[in-house]
């Protein structure tokens, strides 16, 4: 993916009239002018926020999400327009201190949008494709980067920009970004479980209620409260407790997380059924009371992941979960369930952290990537309601062969089950 984006920024570089790093152009339009001009010009972009030089978050976001060192390239005006959650739209137009920093901006510019892309290409290949595809061009001291679906129109956008003789253009309507909240850093992927460190003051939002279809004795009673969503999962401890039916030990965050599972599996799981049919059922309702967490993905200043999407507390009360949280709440269940199981740590193609399930029936050791099947199911964070018959499995009971081979997954092959 690097690659094919820095062939287009090479491209760039030398074919599209802009002329290379070094090379004065001049245009009358300031930075946000240039940047509304190709939104403007782009009739399916999102409504975008923006940052602009006089905002600290413009700063940390060169900084973070750029890499852009303002101390060996110093950046004089600008503005990034963005797009929260889910939508990859972004228009940025930098205006360099000295112009033959224009080579080493573009390729952070293209280095951050390939990055962008790796996080979106399991989960949204259609975003992915769109950052895949991103334009930098370097005109003079000025340097864009264009992701939007039409990027060759905005790129030409850009260009028309510089002229000595600019077309009249006053501008559109756009909205300053919300800076109420700290700027979220990148979340560690070598840490799946996190530990909340402030407590909730308000409800993170109930996906739950509003988009899916639901057992009616499933209804929860209410959101958890500030001083249960703190905390630690700790499967063992919920296990034991489960096995022995003493719930003297547990946390209030893993009772709720015991109390929460048994109603579900009470729901759900009836005498007869087999471990193929267990395992189903707590793959389709994990389908039909959760999505990937879209603030996860969110580059913008006040994004909101859920502290829990890594483990069983997110999914279960809020409904969001990443790839751990996916995996760490089927994996529960299946313990509790007397099956087998096991957690794969691992990378999806394009290189990005990721973890699946393993789980022995029968005798027989099967992969399931139950966050695959969430967003094949519910694609990033769009509610759909689903009953079990009309839910599609591609990733239940797969072998290591079409993780490796179809789905692009890399681990230690060694050390994990083999499948027939």
């Amino acid at each position: 993916m690097k690659a094919f984006l820095l062939i287009v920024f090479l491209l760039v570089l030398s074919a599209c009239g802009g002329g290379g790093s070094g090379e004065a152009v001049y245009t009358a339009y300031s930075a946000r002018q240039i940047a509304e001009r190709v939104i403007s010009e782009q009739p399916t972009i999102a409504q975008l926020n923006y940052l602009t030089p006089d905002d600290d978050f413009f700063w940390q976001h060169i900084a973070e999400r750029y890499q852009i060192d303002i101390e060996q390239t110093p950046i004089i005006d600008g503005i990034i327009f963005f797009a929260g959650g889910v939508i990859v739209d972004e228009i940025a137009v930098l205006v360099l201190e000295n112009a033959e920093d224009g080579d080493v901006v573009g390729a952070r510019l293209l280095e951050y949008a390939s990055r962008r892309s790796a996080v979106f290409a399991s989960y949204a290949p259609i975003l992915a494709g769109i950052l895949a595809n991103a334009v930098v061009h370097i005109n003079g001291s000025h340097v864009a980067l264009l992701v939007t679906e039409d990027s060759s129109a905005a790129h030409r956008s850009f260009l028309a920009s510089f002229s000595t003789s600019p077309v009249p253009f006053e501008g559109t309507a756009q909205m300053p970004a919300q800076t109420t909240v700290p700027y979220r850093q990148e979340t560690n992927p070598a840490t799946p479980i996190q530990e909340m460190t402030e407590p909730i003051t308000e409800p993170y939002g109930n996906y739950y209620e509003e988009y899916f279809y639901d057992y009616p004795e499933l209804i929860a009673d209410s959101l958890p409260t500030a001083e249960l969503a703190q905390g630690h999962y700790d499967k063992e401890s919920i296990l034991r407790a489960w096995q022995t039916g003493n719930t003297s030990s547990l946390t209030p965050m893993n009772r709720r997380i015991l109390d929460k599972t048994t109603q579900v599996l009470d729901a759900i799981i009836t005498d007869g059924m087999s471990l193929y049919d267990k395992q189903l059922a707590v793959l389709n309702w994990i389908i039909m009371h959760s999505v990937y967490d879209a603030e996860f993905f969110s580059n913008a200043p006040d994004a909101n992941p859920n502290p829990n999407n890594a483990n069983p507390y997110g999914l279960l009360f809020y409904h969001v979960a990443i790839c751990w949280g996916f995996t760490y709440t089927f994996q529960l269940f299946m313990d509790m369930l007397g099956i087998e199981s096991r957690v794969i740590y691992g990378y999806e193609w394009s290189g990005g952290n990721h973890a699946w399930n393993m789980v022995n029936i029968y005798g027989q050791w099967y992969a399931v990537d139950v966050t695959l099947d969430v967003t094949l199911n519910n694609p990033m964070g769009v509610g759909t309601s689903h009953r079990p018959e009309t839910i599609i499995h591609r990733h239940l009971n797969v072998s290591n062969e079409f993780l490796w081979n179809v789905l692009g997954h890399d681990w230690d092959v060694w050390g994990a089950p083999k499948t027939d």
